[in-house]
């Protein structure tokens, strides 16, 4: 009865009221499942999420075989980013079902969220054998093609899903991602613009920024770093701390902060120039050290970080705050006090594994020992972690330490990270080894001076394609360096 006047409560609006009730049952008879899982749904309700986690799993213990609990408790862990957890509440699920397609699409779904691939693939495409062949199967199928690098496939994929349910701005946002990766770039356009007509929240911040990827890599700024900003609320950055600052000029300083990757904060570095013409500077992100060294910046509108401001922006929303349309400037805006030493190539063949499509931009450090025949090269290791034993590897525990490094180099090859951005920032040769599609930094627009790429083929898989591209730089390398200037 208990139980009953909680949920009747809870259905009416009155949280705190269902709580109680429920509490009574669990105190009445503290073995009944239901309740425990009734209270969960109350938790959830106030915002308390642990411990709605945790009466969840009570409820769960409490019934071991009641698998619709035990499926709550996988989505709410891994709403909650416990994908671990997730994983194997979903696993004893299929334990005792291994013939549930829907029981092997959650499971599906959590091993893509834990960037397990080739397991997530095969247990989506036994899900869909099983007759689980919806929307939601197919799309979390098309997005685990996508970040194993068979973008074909992951088109054919979540364009399926999209025609099983034609309104998911989920799937579109998906689908419009994948065509942007094969080159379908007015096609992607098109499908995010219809999602921004129909949606709100998340998913239309999701296909604005999108195409602001789209517009920016085709050099549109008037109207890309407009939408750019839709960025801030996806991944929910404000600027509490102090108004935002709206780049007006005054005498009163500003914060400039920092969000993502490093390698996002040294592309943006330039544009200290123009905001340090404007106000006073508190530079409060992770590569601020770095702004010492750009010869063009007034050092003496360059505060300490700490200390009262005025207003705040994010270094990534300058040209946005700034006004900005034009094309950004590719010449070197770093002068570290380092000069190249003739045959030293630096070498930077990883980013973040942690990132879902690492495993494309990533090369496997195997299929670099091809470099090291290469006659008169000298190579450096601009990562830290496990390092071939034919490359030197020196100390980098700062940016400003890894700057020096790039700055001694002749040239360096490196993948799409934040490596690859100081190469350009200080003036170096850059050799990119880009992924199909590839981030929209590389795109129509020079940022940096000299950048050459190198992408894997389309039409092989992810390794064969770096092997590939591997022999070829190894071939180029040897012409560079007996070339005139080759090497210095």
């Amino acid at each position: 009865m208990h139980i009953t006047l909680g949920l009747a409560l809870l259905a009416r609006g009155h949280v705190e009221p269902a709580r109680a009730a429920l509490a009574v049952a669990i105190l009445l008879q503290p073995s009944d499942p239901r309740a425990h899982a009734a209270l969960a749904d109350v938790f959830l309700q106030l915002g308390r999420r642990e411990e709605a986690r945790d009466a969840l799993k009570r409820a769960a213990d409490l019934s071991a075989r009641d698998d619709e609990i035990r499926t709550r408790l996988g989505a709410l862990l891994l709403e909650d980013g416990l994908v671990e957890q997730a994983i194997g509440q979903f696993r004893q699920i299929v334990a005792r079902r291994p013939g549930d397609g829907v029981a092997l699409a959650n499971l599906g779904a959590a091993l893509f969220a834990d960037n397990a691939f080739d397991e997530a693939r095969q247990t989506l495409l036994q899900a869909c054998g099983l007759g689980t062949r919806t929307a939601e199967t197919l799309n979390s199928l098309g997005l685990v093609e996508m970040a194993s690098g068979d973008l074909g496939a992951a088109c054919e994929t979540l364009h399926n899903a999209l025609e099983l349910s034609p309104l998911d701005g989920r799937i579109a946002n998906s689908l419009g991602t994948a065509l942007m990766e094969v080159g379908r770039l007015r096609d992607a356009e098109a499908l995010f613009r219809e999602i921004m007509t129909r949606e709100s929240g998340q998913e239309r911040d999701r296909a604005r920024f999108n195409r602001s990827t789209i517009l920016l890599g085709q050099g549109r700024f008037s109207e890309g770093w407009s939408e750019f900003e839709s960025r801030l609320a996806l991944l929910h950055i404000s600027t509490a701390a102090a108004p935002a600052w709206d780049g007006s000029s005054g005498l009163e300083p500003v914060a400039i902060t920092g969000e993502q990757g490093l390698g996002d904060e040294v592309q943006f570095l330039r544009f200290l120039l123009e905001a340090s013409r404007r106000r006073p500077l508190r530079l409060r992100f992770r590569t601020a050290d770095l702004a010492r060294w750009m010869p063009e910046l007034d050092q003496r509108q360059i505060l300490s970080p700490d200390g009262p401001v005025v207003a705040e922006t994010s270094l990534l929303s300058l040209p946005a705050v700034l006004g900005l349309e034009s094309a950004p400037s590719s010449r070197p805006y770093l002068g570290i006090p380092a000069k190249p030493e003739a045959g030293r190539i630096g070498v930077c063949w990883s980013g973040n594994p942690t990132y879902r499509f690492d495993r494309r931009r990533s090369v496997p450090v195997d299929y670099l020992g091809g470099l090291q025949h290469v006659l008169g090269a000298k190579f450096i290791a601009l990562q830290r972690g496990h390092v071939p034993g034919w490359m030197e590897q020196p100390s980098l525990e700062t940016p400003v330490d890894l700057a020096r490094e790039v700055s001694r180099c002749a040239l360096v090859i490196s993948v799409d990270t934040f490596t690859a951005h100081l190469t350009g920032a200080v003036g170096r040769p850059l050799w990119l080894l880009n992924r199909e599609g590839g981030d929209w930094r590389w795109k129509d627009v020079a940022w940096y001076e000299d950048v050459r790429q190198f992408r894997p083929p389309s039409d092989v898989t992810v390794a064969v394609g770096w092997e590939a591209v591997m022999r070829d730089v190894a071939t180029a390398l040897s012409l560079w360096l007996r070339a005139p200037q080759g090497g210095l």
